[in-house]
């Protein structure tokens, strides 16, 4: 009867240090599959993958946080809710001042709640304006179809339009003012979205203002993907 009952408390120490599958640790490599390749964006090329198996380095690396958001209060809400790890990379296509980098990145939560949960904190956040004092960001939520767990913000911005021609001056035909005279500033992408227990997302920042199209096909590849790896 002693053996049994050493028996049964050792079986049931195992178990709960396993789990029954859930609570361990996930690697980033293991992950990494689940992310959306370079190749399946026309254009765009990996250019750097981030092993996220640190909180802090998730956060510092991972995120666009508002400056008003301390890095300490992102790391608890990812460890409050279970996180078992996470990866990242980016996606780029030209270079210099002409360089479009796109942030994608997973995390893998206890459960589908938890993912849920940090899905909807990032995109709190998100509607937060990027700068700590005067701003010309603008967030502002946008519905992304095709994607039901999908929380998406576009942050535009305007610059001030330069004085255009002298009054009676017209432009010569075929001349047109580009977007960035007109106004028209830089512009934040970011956007979350869940597939059970597995929170993904991706950041543009600094994209032009007209990449919200673009962008919203990306975010659908990367879901058509997810979708595959589930």
């Amino acid at each position: 009867m002693k053996r049994l009952l050493l028996g049964i408390c050792c079986l049931s120490a195992c178990l709960a240090t396993a789990g029954c599958g859930s609570g361990g640790h996930v690697s980033s490599a293991s992950l990494q599959p689940r992310l959306l390749s370079g190749s399946s964006v026309p254009g765009f090329g990996l250019q750097r993958t981030f092993d996220w198996s640190d909180t802090v380095n998730l956060v510092g690396q991972g995120l666009a946080l508002p400056a008003e958001t301390r890095p300490s209060d992102a790391v608890k809400e990812f460890t409050d809710a279970h996180l078992r790890g996470a990866s990242g990379e980016v996606l780029a296509k030209g270079s210099g001042f002409n360089e479009t980098a796109v942030r994608v990145g997973v995390a893998r939560f206890d459960s589908a709640a938890d993912a849920n949960r940090v899905r909807d904190w990032m995109h709190k956040e998100d509607l937060k304006q990027p700068c700590y004092g005067p701003c010309v960001f603008a967030p502002g939520p946008v519905t992304v179809s095709g994607i039901p767990s999908a929380r998406f913000v576009v942050q535009t911005s305007h610059a001030p339009a330069p004085p255009g021609p002298p009054p009676g001056v017209r432009l010569p035909r075929g001349v047109r003012i580009p977007p960035a005279a007109r106004g028209e500033g830089p512009t934040n992408y970011l956007a979350e979205f869940t597939i059970g227990p597995y929170l993904y997302w991706a950041i543009l920042g600094g994209g032009e203002a007209g990449a919200k199209a673009r962008f919203e096909q990306g975010l659908r590849l990367y879901y058509a993907h997810a979708r595959q790896s589930a």
